[in-house]
């Protein structure tokens, strides 16, 4: 096992006056590809935030990343970190084309801002090639299917030396065949060397490639540990709040049933 990509020890996160994270403690490490599984309102996105550098801990809570222990500097974390969501594609609204979208990264912004170097632009336009989208270059954004904006801000996230790439529920919005495709094409990135956390309340996107689960409930971390373990019908059903049936498939964990919802008011 390397070393650590990222260290949360007894974090508490408050947004908008509310406590979002409740003492959330975890470790990422190299090596390892997570999936955080939870209800809306569990706490997924506040926690990916954190991770990303965007919110902070209170009450002596802390975050390292790659590890050091000591102070990381916010931009230096941003250059190894990649971000994918659908709220994401839902903000970006303005004008511009797939590799200007892509080069993007490189300034962890909405738009471009500041000039694109020739290396940049050729490192945003191999980024697309490499997951088979150079088509879209100069396709306007806004233009472009829900499925091929999603590739193209994949491409974004990993266009500087990415070690960490966070998906947050990026199959939201994606209907069944190209929700396959772009779990295909995570797989394959997967052995590239690149870990991964992937957030979702659909137990049947988690890939094969992910090697442990994280679940999290009311803001607080109800369960974690290697996937296997923590796939049961049993600890689903209390982290989801409903009866289910689980059953592994083909490398995969797919829905059998659902009984009553629990715990309802």
């Amino acid at each position: 096992m390397g070393s650590f990509l990222v260290r949360i020890k007894n974090a508490n996160v408050y947004v908008g006056g509310n406590q979002a994270l409740k003492s959330v403690s975890w470790t990422v490490n190299e090596g390892e590809n997570w999936a955080v599984v939870g209800n809306n309102g569990s706490g997924k996105t506040t926690l990916m935030k954190l991770v990303f550098g965007e919110l902070i801990p209170v009450y002596g809570g802390e975050v390292h990343w790659f590890g050091k222990h000591e102070h990381t500097p916010l931009m230096e974390v941003r250059e190894k970190l990649g971000y994918v969501s659908a709220e994401y594609q839902n903000n970006y609204d303005r004008p511009a084309s797939g590799w200007e979208v892509v080069a993007s990264g490189f300034f962890s912004s909405i738009g471009l801002h500041e000039p694109v170097t020739p290396d940049q632009k050729e490192s945003a336009l191999n980024a697309m090639a490499h997951l088979g989208i150079e088509n879209l270059s100069h396709t306007p954004f806004r233009q472009m299917s829900y499925g091929e904006a999603r590739r193209v801000l994949l491409a974004r996230a990993m266009v500087h030396r990415t070690k960490l790439l966070i998906l947050d529920e990026p199959c939201a919005g994606l209907d069944i065949p190209t929700r396959e495709r772009f779990l295909v094409m995570l797989e394959k990135l997967s052995r590239q060397r690149t870990c991964m956390i992937y957030v979702t309340h659909r137990i049947e996107e988690i890939m094969p490639c992910v090697t442990h689960v994280l679940f999290l409930k009311e803001g607080r971390v109800a369960a974690q540990g290697k996937k296997d373990e923590m796939m049961k019908s049993e600890t689903l059903s209390h982290v989801l709040d409903c009866s289910l049936a689980v059953e592994k498939h083909s490398d995969r964990y797919w829905l059998l049933g659902v009984g009553p919802v629990l715990n309802y008011p």
